[in-house]
């Protein structure tokens, strides 16, 4: 009993003390009033009441690439990026997170661009509410591995970027969390609903673009509906599927100027994902398709984009990082195939990585991709890339 009024005694010291004690007061009085302000403390938390648990933290990343050797492009650094990304956090009931993305272009000019930008709400243990742009929760890649110092190479899985058939961002809301199963199985899950997509037209020569970055309106007026769910039945591995419906409108010449007369097209998406680390060796594959429905009415340049459209690319990946070294060594293929031929290819890279800290890598890869359109050269190039993840 001494050894706890002792604990208690010193509690209030360092997180109450005033400099007034009352050396005549009764031991287990001060006790008393010590709980019954400790009581009213943690009220005040519950409610958000207090300006004291407001806490800020800044991380990020940065890379810098160069290519060589490549048949369509010339030889060159071709990549400055810095990518902060902030928290504001207010209790353990509210986060903000946003992600910028500052890069220079080809010109020598900056652009910044929002990544994502969120207010997540924690209604439980096992649940948060998230609204504004978020990354798309379709797959793993975009929202887990995009980081370039995450990223095992010094590019992106074919079809997983932009112009490619994954789903990038998405500007609405989600519910998001994960829970515990039997044993060490785990579930993760994401549900969401947002503006979706656009199937932009060039009304000059019918090109037909999927638009996957979100705009802040909703021309269309129509919503997409989907999420994730993860499966983890051993620590060591995660299988998800995903999958999206909905509703697309068709732009002519942009996301926010709608095709008069144009019917709207039925949208989905399917895809799976899994990962899979064992000691030092990671494995890791994906599967994604779009698929745009077709339409008999349609009215752009006389029906050419009436027929059912798919976006569909994949990628495995193997990454062996050699024990007691900083050494790694990584391959992937992939493929892309769209309703652009000329952008259909298959692709594979190999590399080798020195870890300089687990945050601080250098990256260099040998890519090739084999395009299917045989007018179209093959490129073969080497990817080096300087990345540091903060």
């Amino acid at each position: 009993m001494k050894k706890l009024h002792f604990i208690k005694l010193s509690l209030a010291a360092s997180v109450f003390a005033s400099g007034a004690a009352i050396a005549n007061e009764d031991t287990e009085s001060k006790i008393a009033n010590l709980e019954s302000q400790i009581a009213a403390l943690r009220e005040d938390v519950k409610s958000n009441n207090l300006d004291t648990v407001n806490k800020w933290h800044m991380a990020g990343y940065s890379n810098v690439d160069f290519v060589g050797g490549s048949d369509g492009q010339e030889d060159g650094f071709t990549s400055a990026r810095f990518a902060p990304i902030f928290h504001y956090q207010f209790s353990d009931r509210v986060l903000f997170e946003g992600e910028l993305e500052v890069n220079t272009n080809a010109d020598g000019e900056t652009e910044i661009a929002a990544e994502y930008a969120t207010i997540d709400l924690m209604l439980n243990d096992y649940m948060a509410l998230v609204a504004g742009k978020f990354l798309s929760p379709i797959g793993q890649f975009r929202q887990n591995v995009h980081p370039s110092w995450i990223n095992k190479l010094p590019t992106v899985p074919v079809g997983f970027g932009e112009g490619g058939a994954a789903p990038l961002a998405d500007l609405g809301v989600q519910l998001r969390g994960g829970f515990p199963l039997s044993g060490s199985m785990r579930a993760n899950y994401a549900l969401y609903t947002s503006n979706g997509p656009t199937l932009v037209v060039d009304p000059a020569d019918g090109e037909v673009e999927l638009e996957s970055e979100p705009a802040a309106g909703n021309a269309d007026g129509n919503f997409v509906y989907g999420g994730r769910v993860g499966f983890l039945p051993v620590p060591a591995l995660e299988l998800g599927l995903s999958g999206a419906f909905g509703k697309m409108g068709v732009g002519q010449g942009s996301v926010s100027e709608l095709a008069q007369g144009e019917p709207d097209r039925d949208y989905t998406v399917l895809g799976a994902d899994a990962i899979y680390n064992i000691a030092t060796l990671q494995l890791r594959g994906e599967f994604i398709q779009q698929t745009v429905g077709s339409e008999a009415n349609s009215t752009i340049l006389g029906g050419a984009a009436a027929e059912e459209l798919e976006y569909t690319a994949w990628y495995g990946q193997a990454a062996y990082r050699v024990p007691d070294t900083k050494w790694e060594g990584v391959v992937r293929l992939g493929d892309l195939d769209t309703p652009d031929a000329d952008a259909n290819r298959s692709q594979w890279s190999a590399g080798v990585n020195y870890l300089f800290t687990n945050n601080v890598i250098i990256k260099a890869a040998y890519t090739v991709d084999d395009y299917d359109d045989n007018a179209t050269d093959d490129d073969k190039r080497f990817n080096v890339q300087l990345a540091y993840g903060f």
